[in-house]
């Protein structure tokens, strides 16, 4: 049951669209003591933004990065972003702007909240605004109407005020000219590569390897490993106990009749002509024209509606020729609805108007509503109610162990005086988990064995319908081992070492003669590059840095002041060629210049408003975050 819970917390969708972690997410113990009665992060010139707050806050943020990583979101990195110290400066800051927006008595109208709402997309059946499918995915989430839609207010409120502040900003000609000239900026470089893979005559000895070790000897520490003694309560094991009768079966079907129901559904295509909120009578007037015309080909001899709709629709469906698949009634707007399933088989409407315009409507197929009968779904409900009644009694039996273990200093002799089943695991590290536990369960038991003290007991553990109270053992730390152990990795690094030393003093050399106003030496293999721009475009086999340590570069200096190091070892670059460009191709390119520029110039006086604003204002936040942040 835990974990059907978990599994249904919420969609992915309202997660992206409210920009909100739901589960709350305790790390490192930050947080307020639950005994102090104190729930406050920070103060905005005596507004208070909560614990609570800034947790979602933060897991929205932990999210999205985690997001761009592919998952691979560490402790190391979370702490290398700052991710903590960036969810609370945004929670400040959207505070610090709401409280400056209702001083400039700035307002949301119930008018603008409805459109913003009714036009986003994670709300809508093919682009038509579904009331039902709203409320729905809110509910799902934990949400009411009201507090979403005093969010989105918010929202809106902040992005009315950030339009206030940016509209005084903009954009010459002279400036969008300069920028031009900088984008299009070429050079070519003449240049060597020291590569240290190369040097295939360097060598180490062993006084070298072992004064290498000495000196790196923490790159080779083993990984902490840790033993636990553990006892088990799976939901499979009981549920091979468990009878479940015919009568328990008909007695859920009954009490959840609506589930195996399916209600009456219309499968149909639209043709759509759309009608601006604003349009005046005549522009509605010239919509309704043309849908009229469309409705008259549609219904003409031989007409193929899919082709019509791909021709003519203004809709998102007109790609798949109105196709909108099989839908509920409560799903669509309701003049739309009440017209398509008033409809038969193959009908086409004339033009029906909602909000979003003009449809002309063809039903391709009526689906009844229909019910699964008991015989049909008994299998089913019979391993549904087994599952569920073992997961309880598993969760039962695992707290009847853990009241006859508290306490106690070796969970094996307490399982043992109480004949509980205990298992022993051998030693594991945080990244491998125990063998003694099933795979899916191994780095999340890891995890929590490594949080426990040596000796400590941990709650009632859930994983997947397993329940676990695991006991820490014995715990091995991080150790630096014998050299011979590790000799041959040492001596392939230390003769890395090695080869970059030589090649990074090669090219010290080089530069030398360089600055001095000599050429290369004689037999170093030097590259001309092509032309390319600032952005890398021409310089596909260059390294970035090259290409950055080359708009550095003139006709008064022509050298780089020092040893670029690459991907692939080290360079020494000298300018060829830079190319300031002409305007010829300026006029092509402008307007989006212009509107690059304005971006940027927009979010520099944002920026520096919203610093003004911090200067004015009495900012409090929890020592206790200062102090966390700073582990």
């Amino acid at each position: 049951m835990l974990q059907m819970m978990r599994d249904n917390a919420g969609s992915w969708i309202i997660k992206i669209l409210l920009g909100v972690i739901v589960l709350v997410f305790i790390f490192l113990g930050l947080g307020p003591d639950r005994n102090s009665g104190s729930n406050i992060v920070a103060e905005v010139n005596k507004t208070v933004i909560s614990w609570d707050d800034y947790r979602l806050a933060y897991n929205d943020l932990v999210e999205g990065y985690r997001r761009q990583l592919g998952g691979n979101l560490t402790e190391e990195m979370i702490k290398m972003f700052r991710l903590r110290e960036q969810a609370l400066e945004s929670l400040i800051t959207s505070e610090l702007m709401t409280q400056e927006a209702k001083r400039l008595k700035l307002q949301v109208t119930d008018e603008e909240l409805s459109k913003a709402i009714v036009d986003l997309p994670y709300f809508q059946a093919d682009g038509v605004f579904s009331k039902d499918l709203y409320e729905a995915l809110l509910r799902q989430n934990g949400l009411s109407v009201p507090q979403f839609e005093a969010q989105q207010r918010k929202s809106l409120l902040i992005s009315k005020l950030r339009s206030m502040v940016e509209s005084g900003v903009l954009v010459t000609d002279g400036e969008t000219q300069e920028l031009y000239k900088f984008q299009n900026t070429e050079a070519s470089v003449r240049y060597a590569l020291l590569d240290p893979a190369s040097y295939k005559d360097v060598t180490v000895d062993d006084a070298y390897v072992t004064a290498f070790f000495a000196e790196n000897g923490d790159r080779y520490k083993t990984d902490p490993e840790v033993k636990i003694a553990f006892m088990r309560f799976s939901r499979d094991e009981f549920s091979k106990q468990i009878t479940i009768s015919d009568e328990e079966v008909a007695d859920f079907y009954k009490a959840n009749l609506d589930r195996y129901q399916t209600p009456e559904t219309v499968e149909a295509r639209h043709i759509l002509l759309k009608v601006a909120d604003d349009a005046t009578d005549e522009e509605d007037a010239e919509a309704l024209k043309r849908a009229q015309e469309v409705y008259a080909k549609a219904t003409a001899d031989g007409s193929d509606f899919a082709e019509l709709a791909k021709e003519f629709s203004e809709g998102p469906s007109a790609q798949t020729g109105g196709y909108l698949g099989a839908f509920e009634k409560g799903s669509m707007v309701k003049p739309f609805a009440d017209k398509a399933f008033a409809m038969k088989d193959g009908e086409v409407s004339e033009p029906v108007r909602t909000r979003f315009g003009w449809h002309v409507i063809k039903v391709e197929k009526k689906n009844p509503a229909s019910e699964k009968s008991l015989a049909d779904v008994s299998d089913e409900i019979k391993k549904a109610l087994a599952d569920e009644q073992a997961e309880t009694e598993a969760y039962a039996a695992s707290e009847n162990a853990f009241d006859m273990v508290l306490g106690s200093e070796n969970l094996k002799d307490a399982g043992e005086m109480a004949q509980l089943p205990v298992i022993e695991s051998t030693f594991f590290t945080r990244w491998k988990g125990p063998e003694a536990v099933a795979t899916v369960d191994r780095m999340r038991i890891a995890k929590d064995a490594f949080e426990l003290e040596l000796g400590g007991v941990s709650d009632i553990l859930e994983y997947n319908g397993t329940y676990y109270i695991i006991q820490a053992m014995e715990k091995k730390g991080a150790v630096v081992p014998e050299l011979d152990a590790v000799r041959e990795r040492v001596a392939a690094d230390a003769l890395r070492q090695a080869q970059d030393q030589r090649a990074s003093e090669e090219a010290d050399a080089i530069l030398a003669l360089l600055a001095e106003g000599k050429d290369f030496p004689e037999g170093t293999k030097v590259v001309e590059s092509p032309m390319f721009t600032r952005d890398g475009k021409g310089a596909d086999t260059l390294d970035r840095k090259v290409v950055e340590t080359a708009f550095g570069l003139n006709a008064g200096k022509p050298v780089a002041d020092a040893v670029v190091k690459g991907e692939d070892g080290y360079y020494v670059v000298a300018l060829k060629e830079k190319k300031i460009p002409t305007l010829d191709g300026y006029a092509d390119v402008s307007e989006a210049l212009k509107a690059e520029l304005l971006s940027s110039k927009r979010r520099d006086v944002l920026a520096k408003w919203i610093q003004e604003l911090r200067e004015g204002a009495e900012i409090k936040r929890d020592p206790r975050f200062d102090a966390s942040d700073e582990g």
